[in-house]
């Protein structure tokens, strides 16, 4: 079997496990409709009874409008968005350890790494479908949340907003990496909520945009929260793809004891 072949056979053997799993489903719905809600939820609360409550959604929305819906929902997908996208690559490679189906791994005619690397495609294919429809949802939104036609700037927004998204989604690609070297999905989601914690804490001491993880979040925000350059997202994009080649060595060199 070349290798063509067996990527073939991984695809869809991985695929039929991946749409069925109820982690992913969970997580699209949370990242589709969680999203859109908490940001429409956000934009609405600035003109609310509750001062404390209508203060902070103005940090978020800004000037309130389409921008203020994007803004907000560009700084809840780099915080929330990485939850989402971590527990389903934490699942996607840690479920044959937990399950204990991973031995059954050997006795098939396609290679770990292989698997590995379907695995990683799967992801990926899933993360930018689940952000074009975040995108496509959130800009129906904003025709509700500010009639009319739409601002000549949307283009700009949607872009942005779809960067942010896929930078987080690439930022979930060390759980695959965690799952695999802690054998279980568990160690992958503590992993990504101490990652969340630690971001936070760089972005308060002024270090966000050096800090891969919370760069997405710190472009988000705006200058509300620093600035961000090309080189310091450079660096984001490094995280994924330095991951996914460890991830696929770990899966190469694995054993079925450790």
């Amino acid at each position: 079997m070349t290798g063509t072949d067996q990527l073939r056979v991984a695809l869809a053997v991985e695929w039929v496990k991946f749409r069925r799993a109820r982690p992913v489903w969970t997580a699209t719905a949370l990242l589709t409709v969680g999203v859109i809600a908490l940001s429409v939820a956000t934009l609405a609360s600035v003109g609310g009874a509750n001062p404390a409550v209508a203060s902070k959604a103005q940090y978020l929305v800004d000037g309130g409008g389409q921008d203020g819906l994007f803004a907000a929902a560009s700084t809840i997908v780099s915080v929330g968005g990485m939850l989402g996208f971590g527990v389903v690559a934490g699942w996607v490679f840690g479920r044959e350890f937990t399950e204990g189906t991973i031995t059954g791994l050997w006795a098939t005619p396609v290679a770990r790494p292989v698997i590995a690397t379907a695995k990683l495609l799967l992801l990926s294919a899933w993360s930018v479908v689940t952000t074009v429809v975040l995108a496509v949802a959130l800009t129906v939104a904003a025709l509700f949340a500010d009639p009319g036609t739409l601002g000549a700037d949307v283009v700009a927004l949607v872009g942005k907003f779809t960067a942010i998204a896929l930078l987080t989604a690439g930022l979930a690609i060390p759980c695959a990496w965690v799952a695999t070297v802690g054998r279980g999905y568990l160690p992958a989601i503590g992993a990504i909520i101490a990652v969340v914690l630690v971001a936070q804490m760089a972005v308060m001491a002024g270090l966000g945009g050096w800090f891969p993880f919370a760069a997405p979040g710190v472009w988000a925000a705006g200058t509300q929260a620093g600035t961000v350059t090309g080189a310091q997202l450079a660096l984001t994009l490094m995280v994924p793809a330095i991951f996914a080649a460890l991830t696929i060595r770990s899966w190469r060199r694995l054993t079925l004891t450790r």
